[in-house]
C-alpha cells in the first residue's frame, strides 16, 4: 500500500486558494497510486496568528463547504486525505485535522493539547468524546496534531483502539527536533504502529519550521525521511504488520509481548505531579 504526504509552502493568497492546491496535489498523488496523502497542521489557513479576530476570519467553516475541492478530490478519485486547519465551529475555535474519503468527511481530530504559542494561543480546547480513530478502506488510522507527540498517553490510546497507522500532521520549528528525531521513533516502536508525522518546512510570519516529514515503521525504523526538500514523498507499507504486538525470538524461549504484559492496573498516569 502506497502512503504519501506533502511538503511543501501553502498558497499565500489565503486559505480557499491553499485548499484549491491540496486538491491539486491529492489529485497529483492519486494518479501516483497513493491511496493516502498527508498535509501538515493548520496548512489550508497558516498558524500564525496575533489575535483571534484574523485566525477566525482565516478559519475553515465546514458547515459552510470549505472542504468541497478536497471532498470532490478525494470522490473523484478514491484516495484518502488527512490536512490540518484551525475551524470555526459555532463560536470556537479549534485545531483540527480531518480525515477525507471518497464518501465525505470521515472524522475529525481536534487537537486536546494546546501549547501557548502561534494561533493555539486563541484556540479552545475541544470537548473530546474519545480516541480520533477512523475506519477507512485501508485500515484504521488515528490522528493526533503536533505537540500531542509529547504525550505518551495520546499515541498508546490510539494505539489501544486499533490504529494501525498513526497520521500526525505537525509545524514543528528548529527548536522542536527532539519530536521528529527522538519522539515520533519511540511512540512508532512502544506502539508497534505506523507512523507518518508531515511537517513544513517554510517560514511563517518569522517563524521557520524544519520538515523532516518522514513514516516510522512499527519496529521504530525511520522508511523515509524528507529533510527540506519540497514536494510529494511516497513509500510502500505493509500495514498488516502494524497488527502483531509481540516479539517473538524464538518461541516458547524468547518472547516479548508488551501489549499483554501490560498492568494498567499499577499505572498512576492521573497523578498530578509535586512542581510544573
Amino acid at each position: 500500500m502506497k502512503i504519501s504526504f506533502a511538503q511543501f509552502s501553502p498558497v499565500h493568497g489565503g486559505t480557499a486558494a491553499t485548499t484549491r492546491l491540496v486538491a491539486q496535489k491529492v489529485r497529483e498523488a492519486a494518479i501516483d497510486g497513493a491511496q493516502l496523502i498527508a498535509f501538515p497542521e493548520c496548512f489550508l489557513t497558516g498558524g500564525s496568528f496575533d489575535d483571534r479576530e484574523s485566525l477566525l476570519n482565516a478559519a475553515v467553516n465546514i458547515e459552510r463547504g470549505d472542504l468541497e475541492p478536497i471532498i470532490a478530490a478525494a470522490r473523484e478519485t478514491g484516495i484518502l486525505v488527512v490536512v490540518g486547519f484551525y475551524q470555526a465551529k459555532g463560536d470556537q475555535a479549534l485545531n483540527t485535522a480531518a480525515v477525507i474519503g471518497p464518501e465525505g468527511i470521515i472524522g475529525l481530530h481536534h487537537k486536546m493539547h494546546l501549547p501557548f504559542m502561534i494561533g493555539d494561543r486563541f484556540a479552545e480546547i475541544p470537548d473530546v468524546k474519545g480516541p480520533s480513530v477512523f475506519d477507512t478502506p485501508i485500515g484504521r488510522i488515528g490522528v493526533a496534531i503536533c505537540y500531542e507527540i509529547r504525550f505518551p498517553e495520546v499515541a498508546r490510546t490510539l494505539a489501544l483502539e486499533g490504529a494501525e497507522l498513526i497520521v500526525l500532521p505537525a509545524a514543528w520549528p528548529e527548536a522542536a527536533r527532539i519530536l521528529p528525531d527522538l519522539f515520533t521513533t519511540v511512540r512508532a516502536a512502544e506502539n508497534f504502529v505506523f507512523l507518518l508525522a508531515v511537517n513544513r518546512n517554510d517560514i511563517d510570519q518569522g517563524m521557520a519550521f524544519m520538515g523532516s516529514s518522514h513514516v516510522i515503521g512499527p519496529d521504530g525504523r525511520e522508511i523515509i525521511n524528507a529533510g527540506m526538500k519540497d514536494g510529494i514523498f511516497s513509500v510502500d507499507i505493509d500495514i498488516d504488520s502494524a497488527r502483531v504486538k509481540s516479539i517473538i525470538r524464538e518461541p516458547g524461549v524468547y518472547e516479548v509481548h508488551p501489549f499483554r504484559d501490560r498492568r494498567p492496573q499499577d499505572y498512576r498516569i492521573c497523578a498530578m505531579p509535586s512542581a510544573v
